[in-house]
């Protein structure tokens, strides 16, 4: 599956669309996103795979807003865990409260 693959382009757009609507911040830097920068900017959206692709990950895995530049750095199994606490929601999706 190839990052032009249909399904993956839905699911990162949707995951625009939402961290748009929502003012998701960068899960990596925690700060906010430009969402109308052009997206060869460096901190212009784009869709991080929690799992990376060279580790095994699936292009449709799960998938989390951050600036270009973030993604860059964060690279192959480098920094897999976020350098900020997750945005506090009114449901605890994935256990760690």
């Amino acid at each position: 599956m190839a990052r032009n693959d249909r399904s993956y382009i839905a699911k990162r757009d949707q995951l625009k669309s939402v961290a748009r609507r929502q003012n998701l911040p960068c899960w990596l830097c925690g700060q906010s996103i430009d969402f109308d920068l052009p997206w060869k900017h460096p901190m212009s959206f784009t869709a991080d795979h929690i799992d990376p692709i060279a580790l095994g990950g699936s292009m449709t895995g799960e998938l989390r807003p951050a600036h270009r530049s973030c993604n860059s750095r964060r690279g192959v199994g480098r920094g897999t865990v976020p350098t900020v606490k997750p945005v506090p929601t009114s449901v605890d999706w994935y256990g760690h409260r």
